[in-house]
């Protein structure tokens, strides 16, 4: 176990020395894995703006997931997108890992690292590496999640730089089908520039979250409350456990 933790502790390092923030399909990731469980996923979302060139942009992100052990799962991912600028075209393949080295409530703090390699299939769009820092704590029937982010571009029309970036879930447990809560997202932008409050990507908005039998559902409304934010978006997310 300390030879892992040590393991943990350099893979953030890398990640976090090397690492555009991004929140392409608006899911807050939680510190958990599920053992020998596989599942697929679809998260959607629909972005609406008083400004052409953001209306009408639609994300897909597909894909599918296994728990390798108690304290890892790994899944792969491809998003499909459509804008006011861009038909619909699959623009990225993701290789995504949830790292978790103690059980959930072992500790005061939940806590796990997320990692984000992602494979441009057009052209002219770089690649990306991310990494997030993935934190939950339970107070009574409150469940607070939050990622800290850090992410960079590599390959062609690369932007320079890291990115950062944080989002965070306060939520209700009502029952396993009903959990009422609220979301926010914010991209920083780079770590080098200080960008002002209406130049960073900012959303918030309810969400309801649950699952009956298999599913597990995620749905929300998300608000721009910055000038480079779309005005409102809608999402829903779906995930099915076999």
């Amino acid at each position: 176990m300390k030879l892992f933790r040590h393991a943990l502790c350099c893979i953030t390092l890398y990640a976090i020395s090397t690492a555009n923030a991004h929140a392409d399909d608006y899911q807050i990731n939680s510190p958990q894995v599920d053992e020998g469980e596989a599942y697929a996923q679809a998260n959607l979302n629909y972005s609406g703006d008083n400004r052409k060139n953001l209306d009408h942009y639609f994300s897909q992100v597909y894909g599918v997931g296994y728990g390798v052990t108690r304290f890892w799962s790994t899944e792969l991912d491809s998003e499909i997108e459509k804008s006011a600028t861009m038909s619909t075209r699959l623009t990225m393949l993701k290789w995504a890992n949830t790292i978790v080295p103690f059980k959930p409530g072992e500790y005061w703090l939940d806590a796990g690292l997320y990692l984000e390699l992602d494979k441009s299939m057009q052209n002219h769009m770089p690649n990306n590496i991310e990494t997030q820092l993935l934190l939950e704590k339970r107070l009574g029937d409150f469940i607070n999640t939050a990622n800290l982010s850090l992410s960079h571009n590599f390959g062609p029309n690369r932007i320079s730089g890291v990115d950062s970036g944080f989002s965070w879930r306060t939520k209700y447990h009502v029952n396993d089908l009903f959990e009422p809560g609220i979301e926010y997202y914010s991209d920083f932008g780079q770590l080098n520039r200080d960008d002002d409050f209406n130049r960073q990507d900012r959303v918030i908005g309810p969400v309801v979250q649950g699952h009956f039998g298999e599913v597990n559902y995620d749905a929300g409304v998300l608000f721009g409350v910055s000038q480079s934010a779309h005005d409102v978006t809608v999402k829903l997310n779906l995930e099915y456990g076999f």
